[in-house]
């Protein structure tokens, strides 16, 4: 059986640690997304923690994309509390700004008062609870490697409610997903996307990743490991296995855009997604903390259009094509430098 997808990591962090529980939702007519992130970090040799909320709304009509975060350090009898009843889906942060957050399994409330702007939410959540854990076997999210742990806990979520960030408000139903990672440090470099509103087919559902990890304090890197699983006619195909991360072959992967394909024993799966750039979609930037202090950007759009191609192994017809302009698309590069020092940047 695997790990619980909702239970805190950090209490059980050795060392230096961050953590995100983080939701991601489309309104129905497909204007405007939103993205509500809880992030926790724990820095090498401290027992503090620092607990980080934020609310970004995407529109895809205007181009805009508005960010508003606050951030409180904990003491390590503050975090106790915090994390005393064991999984996120049953706590809450008040902060001294006045920010507060609340996050249950039904509903999720929150306000951010800050001199960046002010953001609000209230929701309420119909989970399908289709959780994918993207390793294959349970030891991956319990042993020290791979540094960074992903968790999609739900892959089908329905929200109801409003949300309002810094002028730009949001209203109705969204359709999205609840995801979980946490990790010693973030990825050299990396793109991730997932996606659950497709043109020919409302139920399937794509999450994965292509990322360099960099060995050796920085002085060896990687080539892309790549992972991913679609599901589709109630059926999860599942590209992960261990042996083949290194091969899977990455066609593309820059700032906007990332092209791969993947195999595994009995299919083959073409990944197409480009988001274009930030004067046509939306886009944000948010500044990443490691655990040793270092900082990196990673870029974000809920807009991205894509397409994939699912093959038998050693055929070149189609089964299944699935498109989509709602992917969303992350993607981090050693080569961007932090522009702030808050949280959200400039794309």
């Amino acid at each position: 059986m695997m790990i619980d997808p909702v239970a805190f990591a950090m209490p059980d962090a050795r060392d230096g640690l961050y953590e995100s529980f983080y939701f991601r939702g489309t309104s129905l007519d497909g204007r405007q997304a939103f993205w509500l992130k809880h992030n926790l970090l724990r820095r090498h040799g401290e027992r503090g923690v620092t607990v980080e909320n934020a609310l970004i709304i995407f529109d895809r009509k205007t181009g805009e994309a508005e960010g508003v975060y606050d951030k409180e350090d904990m003491s390590p009898q503050a975090f106790a509390a915090f994390a005393k009843g064991h999984h996120w889906e049953n706590t809450s942060a008040n902060f001294a700004s006045g920010s507060f957050f609340d996050i249950s399994r039904e509903a999720l409330r929150g306000k951010l008062h800050t001199s960046r702007g002010t953001a609000s939410w209230n929701l309420q959540l119909k989970r399908s609870d289709d959780v994918l854990y993207h390793f294959p076997h349970e030891q991956f999210y319990r042993l020290p490697w791979p540094k960074k742990k992903v968790i999609t806990r739900d892959c089908f979520l329905r929200f109801t409610g409003r949300l309002s960030c810094a002028g730009l408000e949001a209203e109705g139903e969204f359709i999205g997903m609840n995801g979980h990672n946490w990790g010693t440090e973030h990825a050299h470099e990396y793109a991730y996307a997932d996606c659950n509103l497709f043109r020919e087919e409302p139920g399937a559902y794509f999450d994965g990743f292509s990322v360099k990890l960099a060995l050796a304090r920085g002085l060896v890197k990687t080539p892309f490991l790549s992972m991913a699983s679609l599901k589709l006619d109630g059926h999860w195909h599942h590209f992960n296995a261990i042996s083949q991360v290194w091969k899977q072959r990455v066609n593309a992967l820059d700032d906007y855009r990332w092209i791969l394909t993947l195999q595994n024993a009995t299919h083959r799966l073409e990944v197409a997604i480009d988001g274009q750039n930030p004067r046509v979609e939306p886009w944000v930037a948010l500044h990443y903390d490691h655990p040793d202090g270092r900082r990196s950007v990673i870029k974000n759009t809920k807009f991205a259009s894509g397409r994939l191609r699912l093959f038998m192994q050693g055929s070149n017809e189609v089964l299944r094509e699935l498109n989509s302009d709602y992917f969303e698309l992350e993607t981090l590069l050693p080569g961007n430098l932090p522009t702030a020092k808050g949280y959200v940047g400039i794309p």
